[in-house]
């Protein structure tokens, strides 16, 4: 079973929860090269920010932020995936292009941004980082939209 089109399956019906040890208690997300924890005003190496800014809490935490923004958010995945094993350790990067539709919070605003999604797990199938890239006026969009 191909883990991303199941991860973005469940994000679709509106779950938080993922199945057990989906995601690595370390597990780091990523928004256009910037990890989450690193931006929650303390030190990244911090116990409290590693709890709530990694792992399967941290992806709870980002859910709930983007699904503020975006009620009916719904991602949609493009092509073939493309693995790749990465030399000299024991991971797999598996990409795919999608995107991210939904009504922006507040109004009726449709919201639609091209992303380019990588998920970097183990030989297990462990997940240990999940990246996302997207238009910076997009990411903007979003953030303005959650300040309302």
């Amino acid at each position: 079973m191909d883990i991303l089109p199941s991860l973005v399956s469940l994000f679709n019906a509106g779950k938080t929860d993922l199945p057990d040890h989906a995601l690595h208690k370390n597990c780091i997300f990523r928004l256009n090269g910037r990890a989450y924890h690193e931006h929650l005003g303390r030190p990244p190496g911090d116990p409290l920010v590693r709890l709530i800014g990694c792992g399967p809490a941290g992806y709870r935490f980002i859910v709930a932020a983007l699904r503020y923004a975006l009620p009916d958010a719904r991602v949609t995945l493009y092509g073939e995936s493309a693995s790749e094993r990465r030399h000299g350790r024991d991971e797999l990067a598996v990409s795919q292009r999608g995107g991210l539709s939904g009504t922006l919070r507040g109004g009726h605003q449709p919201f639609r941004a091209e992303c380019d999604l990588t998920l970097h797990e183990d030989l297990h199938g462990c997940i240990h980082e999940i990246a996302v890239t997207m238009g910076d006026p997009d990411v903007e969009l979003i953030m303005a939209t959650r300040r309302l």
